[in-house]
């Protein structure tokens, strides 16, 4: 009985519904509270975790954004797709491989949550370093420049990464240390971990809205600045490095590397690596890059002449169709001539037609007699012989 009335109770479940729908996240100093905040939605035995949505949307979105500037960067949208192609699972396999590095030990407890991404565990900056793996390696192999592709994925990935942090919030996670600023943040699973009355600094929201005016300056810059290759990759380093070296110092949740009681903040310390860098980078490619105008002019005269051939080769094809179709009607034509006697091409004469008989010519001097008529005519009568 009490079997039968929990399968009923169970199948009396919805079948859409919101997982962990009674979460809340609130700005007390802003006066600004979001109620119901769940963190995905169940479709019968589906569930889906905004997390990983809010991913994939922004993932769509840039690669929209990225397909309509193709052209204009000197960029194929054939190469596109395939970078694109590879360039996704990257992303994904590297960010978990990061976290799951410099979380080691946790998950040699845990060996069953490795895979488990949809509960959070994304680095980004190992998503960065599998993408240029790959597009190093796949700029290789079809003999393009890394550089220049990368000065035209960058801008959309960091404008991913910008859309992306709104995960965490979901997930009220990648938060920072306790802090009485205006913008100090709170909620039902964060309370938990630190406090009723504990503000944390939210740092997936200085994040956010970083990597969002990046986007814009970059893309900015890049369309009407930039004049050598690799300017556009610096910019992101210099810029995504200085807000990941400044908010890594303010979050308690921060992949370390521990050498003996020294603790050090991975991300923090890459993010310095990659400032030096950009700007190094830049220097070098203000100074001694290849003109962008140069290859975005060689990749439209290339993209013009494969579509000149292309239309060449169809202008061939379409009148050979329509040659064979007028040898055939010519071999027609030249049967029917062989029927009524050939033509003078192959060497046959053609028949006369029939001529209509001449009318007799009427002459006004008066004929000769012939022969035969003078003998026919009687002799004059001589007038000696009457």
């Amino acid at each position: 009985m009490y079997e039968f009335a929990a399968l009923l109770a169970q199948e009396s479940e919805p079948f859409i519904k919101l997982i962990e729908p009674d979460n809340s996240v609130s700005f007390p100093n802003l006066g600004i509270l979001f109620n119901n905040v769940s963190v995905g939605v169940k479709i019968g035995p589906f569930s889906i975790r905004w997390y990983g949505l809010i991913i994939c949307l922004a993932m769509v979105l840039c690669i929209i954004l990225g397909m309509r500037r193709t052209s204009s960067y000197g960029i194929s949208k054939d190469d596109l797709f395939d970078y694109i192609l590879f360039g996704i699972p990257s992303a994904i396999i590297g960010a978990r491989a990061y976290y799951v590095l410099f979380s080691l030990d946790y998950y040699k407890a845990h060996p069953g949550e490795i895979f488990a991404i949809w509960n959070g565990g994304l680095a980004i900056y190992g998503g960065v370093i599998a993408i240029a793996i790959m597009a190093l390696v796949a700029t290789k192999i079809k003999k393009k420049s890394f550089i220049h592709l990368m000065d035209f994925v960058l801008p959309y990935v960091i404008l991913g990464q910008g859309i992306g942090r709104w995960g965490n919030f979901v997930n009220q996670e990648a938060y920072g240390a306790n802090t009485t600023s205006v913008f100090g943040m709170t909620g039902n699973l964060i309370a938990g971990e630190v406090g009723n009355d504990v503000l944390v600094h939210p740092t997936f929201l200085y994040e956010s809205l970083w990597c969002l005016a990046g986007f814009v300056f970059i893309a900015i810059y890049r369309k009407k600045l930039q004049k050598n290759i690799g300017e556009a990759t610096a910019l992101y380093l210099m810029i995504y490095g200085t807000e990941r070296a400044i908010v890594e110092g303010l979050r308690t949740d921060s992949l370390m590397v521990h050498i003996g009681d020294f603790g050090i903040r991975v991300s923090q310390w890459l993010s310095v690596a990659l400032v030096v860098i950009g700007i190094a980078l830049f220097i070098d490619a203000r100074l001694r890059g290849k003109p962008l105008a140069g290859v975005v002019s060689e990749f439209r005269k290339n993209e013009a002449a494969k579509l000149l051939d292309a239309k060449k080769k169809k202008e061939v094809e379409e009148p050979a169709e329509e040659g064979e179709k007028s040898s055939f009607a010519e071999v027609v034509e030249a049967m029917t001539l062989d029927e009524e006697g050939g033509s003078e091409e192959n060497g046959t004469e053609e028949e006369d037609e029939p001529e209509e008989p001449e009318e007799p010519e009427v002459s006004t001097e008066p004929e000769e007699p012939t022969e035969t008529e003078e003998a026919a005519e009687p002799d004059p009568v001589k007038p000696e012989e009457v």
